[in-house]
């Protein structure tokens, strides 16, 4: 799948059929940055403001938009522009022809205000598998022993997630993997370079 990558944990992936779908752009990326962008779906992963925002799903302009209850019940009445979809863990979604598998994955003890529904992602499209390990602490959510993964996006930032020596350690436990894509350090850039640093030790291939 093609991919723009935003600030945080936020990226637009376009499968294979030329559909968006975007995953969790929010607070860190100015809402003027998406002036000119768009997706036809918008799938959120937890209610934290840099994964869930309504004006950046009102500036990404989609027809559907994809969360947890926690995030709709956040969202109030409406109207909305959009259709609303609750997503749930363990429950395959297709969207679009991108099958979606939302799992609960564990955000640790830092955050000041847990959320009741966390996600990760699995995205199957055209034979082309990614995981997506949203806001992930302590490793959890699917057993990754069993998977052979294309790409894997992990946090690397610290305190709320991953830091750079879990999440290597975490990719080396797939049973196979393509690449591993850093995310979520806006507020620690350091953790990047540390982390592409000790994944090219352990032979991952990275792409900052």
């Amino acid at each position: 799948m093609k991919t723009a990558r935003f600030e945080q944990s936020g990226f637009i992936f376009e499968n294979n059929a030329g559909h968006t779908l975007a995953v969790d752009i929010a607070g860190y990326t100015p809402i003027e940055k998406l002036a000119d962008v768009s997706a036809d779906a918008v799938l959120i992963s937890h209610i934290h403001g840099d994964h869930f925002s309504l004006d950046h799903i009102k500036a990404l302009s989609p027809k559907k938009v994809y969360l947890g209850s926690e995030c709709i019940e956040a969202l109030g009445a409406g109207p909305f522009h959009f259709e609303i979809i609750e997503v749930r863990a363990g429950e395959e979604v297709d969207i679009e022809g991108t099958k979606v598998m939302p799992f609960e994955v564990d955000h640790g003890p830092n955050a000041s205000k847990k959320p009741r529904e966390n996600f990760g992602f699995i995205f199957e499209n055209n034979g082309e598998i990614i995981y997506f390990a949203g806001d992930m602490f302590f490793a959890s959510g699917v057993d990754v022993s069993v998977l052979e993964i294309d790409t894997a996006y992990l946090p690397v930032g610290t305190f709320y997630t991953f830091g750079p020596a879990e999440a290597t350690a975490f990719a080396k436990q797939f049973k196979k993997i393509g690449q591993v894509i850093p995310m979520h350090y806006e507020n620690n850039p350091e953790a990047k370079e540390e982390f592409l640093a000790l994944a090219k030790k352990e032979g991952l291939n990275t792409e900052a």
